[in-house]
């Protein structure tokens, strides 16, 4: 079927599963149980942590997958110290014990041993060693069987390539995160987090790409954690297009509004407008508190509350963050008749993990198209902007965050910060605008909205809204931003100042 034939929804689908992050859609939550690798075949820290996180009553397996007298070796090693950890029934098996499947298939614990990584990649149980770790179970290794892991041989651990000896030639696949441990490292993987355990160091390679130079991260005793979405979402972005591109989108919203809010309490008067552009008391509202940890979703309740004392007719809240969730029949069927749409504060990221390449945000576009609204304060007015600034899952400190720089692109050719004069933000956004020049950069005041319809956006509120355009020549001396307070405009396009409003001078 060609591309013509397409409905413009499919066309915009399709388009987006494939660039967003590449073309598979990663798991952002990492993988299901815990990874333990060591540098070396030995190594008393990481079978203590293999302990445990197996537990006191655990099923313990240690399996040496080639018969040679150092693997039997280092196995018997491994049991005996593991075993004074006080973890009962473990057992050691060699490949050629009887019923070594079942036993994989019981064991919550399963520490491999061999000599080279082809033992584990051409192992007949590799099978039965994946579904171990799908069943939140712990799975280690040491010396050069680590490599074994990895991408090209049994992908174990998501989109690696690991090297146990950085003197070894490798070619980095495109796509792929590359990890060299130095001797004496050990590497724990539980879910999306990674922990330097020792004393060595690990280096981690994302490869140069055109746009971009090989960037290298030293996982240390100064700086010990990295988070494996992230590191993946970059190298497949690194693998695609450049972004962000030089000539980007005009930010404009050609059907629907936008709120765009920055933080703190919110005016009345800007929730009213809401209600009443998604509808009034025929609306139907979308809150999405996704940005707030598990233990807080609970109080998006009162949010919900409001929109309904304001006259909304009704008003679901959407708590999910999985994907068969969000592209579920109870989200698809929501979002369809969705007038209005709440994005609520938290981190922003957490919207990049539930909401890429999905049927969901396709759907979340439609609302504007419908001449709908959406809406969002602090995270939630981040993401809105084609560039996310403050992504890193880690912190939010880092204005640029390779592999959460993609918002969710309501407002095309923008990066939007927020909590912007109360927590004396100017420079960090100007660092952004340095960086990419073709990007219009907004920060927003608490208490503060910039409502943007088609090319305009209108600010309203205590504060301001404060403009970073690269395209004007400024001084050191000069502001290199324009403020707007409430009741003026600004020409997002064009990018100038229609009305200045309310405004009062700010310190940078």
């Amino acid at each position: 079927m060609s591309l013509e034939r397409l409905s413009p929804f499919l066309i915009f689908f399709f388009a987006f599963l494939c660039s967003a992050h590449g073309s598979e859609r990663i798991n952002p939550a990492g993988i299901r149980g815990t990874i333990i690798l060591s540098s070396d075949p030995v190594n008393d820290e990481s079978l203590k942590k293999f302990s445990d996180f197996s537990g006191d009553e655990a099923k313990i397996l240690v399996l040496a997958l080639d018969g040679s007298k150092t693997s039997r070796d280092h196995a018997a090693t491994i049991r005996e110290k593991v075993s004074k950890e006080r973890v009962k029934g473990i057992n050691l098996l060699t490949l050629e014990s009887d019923k070594v499947q079942e036993n994989i298939e019981a064991a919550n614990g399963l520490w491999l041993v061999g000599q080279v990584p082809d033992s584990l990649i051409n192992c007949k149980y590799l099978d039965s060693i994946k579904s171990l770790i799908n069943r939140r179970a712990v799975l280690g290794a040491g010396g050069k069987l680590i490599e074994g892991f990895g991408i090209s041989g049994s992908d174990l651990f998501p989109g690696a390539e690991i090297r146990h000896s950085p003197a070894k030639k490798l070619k980095q696949k495109k796509g792929t995160v590359l990890y060299d441990f130095a001797k004496g490292s050990s590497l724990i993987l539980r879910g999306r987090a990674m922990r330097l355990l020792n004393e060595g160091e690990i280096s981690i390679t994302l490869a140069a790409s055109d746009a971009r130079k090989e960037k290298k991260i030293i996982l240390s005793e100064e700086s010990r954690v990295a988070d494996l979405t992230a590191l993946r979402f970059a190298a497949i972005a690194r693998n695609g297009p450049n972004f962000p591109a030089k000539k980007l989108s005009d930010p404009r919203v050609e059907k629907g509004t936008l709120i765009i809010i920055g933080g703190g309490p919110m005016p009345r008067s800007v929730t009213k407008r809401f209600i009443q552009i998604a509808g009034g008391d025929q609306s139907s509202i979308v809150v999405l508190p996704t940005a707030v940890p598990d233990s807080m979703v609970k109080d998006s309740g009162a949010i919900a509350n409001a929109f309904r004392k304001f006259g909304a007719k009704e008003v679901t809240v959407l708590s999910g963050r999985t994907f068969s969730e969000v592209d579920g029949d109870k989200y698809i069927k929501v979002l369809k008749r969705a007038t209005g749409i709440w994005f609520g504060g938290g981190r922003q990221w957490r919207f990049v993990d539930a909401y890429h390449s999905t049927k969901a945000l396709g759907l979340m576009r439609e609302v504007l198209k419908k001449g709908g609204v959406i809406m969002g304060s602090s995270a939630g007015a981040s993401i809105q902007a084609e560039y996310l600034v403050r992504g890193n899952p880690l912190g939010n400190q880092d204005m640029m965050a390779e592999g959460y720089e993609k918002g969710l692109g309501f407002l095309k050719g923008v990066a939007i910060d927020q909590h912007f004069a109360e927590r004396n933000r100017f420079k960090d956004l100007s660092s952004v605008v340095d960086r990419f020049p073709q990007i219009l950069g907004i920060g927003i005041d608490e208490g503060t909205a910039l409502l943007v319809k088609g090319p305009v956006g209108s600010v309203q509120g205590k504060g301001q809204v404060h403009f970073y355009d690269r395209r004007k020549e400024t001084s050191e001396e000069d502001k290199d931003y324009e403020s707007v307070g409430s009741g003026g405009r600004y020409q997002l396009v064009q990018r100038k100042v229609l009305n200045f409003g309310k405004v009062e001078e700010k310190k940078d």
